[in-house]
């Protein structure tokens, strides 16, 4: 059961992936995306970073930063920091660390 929860999440992952990253070629918009130690999308100001087992996503200003299994999405200002199997999700100029 636990493995059909992990690969949905992963595909669900994806997706967003996918998505968030057409979104910023259309609007040419600032978006960082971070896959597993390799940034995939880095366009505007945005940055991220994550290991080889985490993801990190961050628009519009923000930053985030995932290690050891771990998942951050930072938007609108806001920084996400995700450490030791957590995630993190900071909006409109939040800082959140877990």
């Amino acid at each position: 059961m636990r493995r059909i929860v992990m690969l949905l999440t992963a595909a669900a992952m994806m997706a967003l992936m996918m998505a968030v990253s057409g979104v910023a070629a259309a609007q040419g918009g600032d978006v960082c995306v971070s896959n597993k130690g390799e940034t995939k999308v880095q366009k505007g100001t945005s940055s991220c970073f994550s290991d080889a087992t985490s993801h990190a996503v961050a628009t519009n200003g923000s930053q985030a930063v995932a290690v050891d299994d771990s998942k951050a999405n930072a938007t609108n200002s806001s920084n996400a920091a995700a450490i030791g199997d957590c995630k993190a999700n900071a909006h409109n100029g939040e800082d959140v660390t877990c």
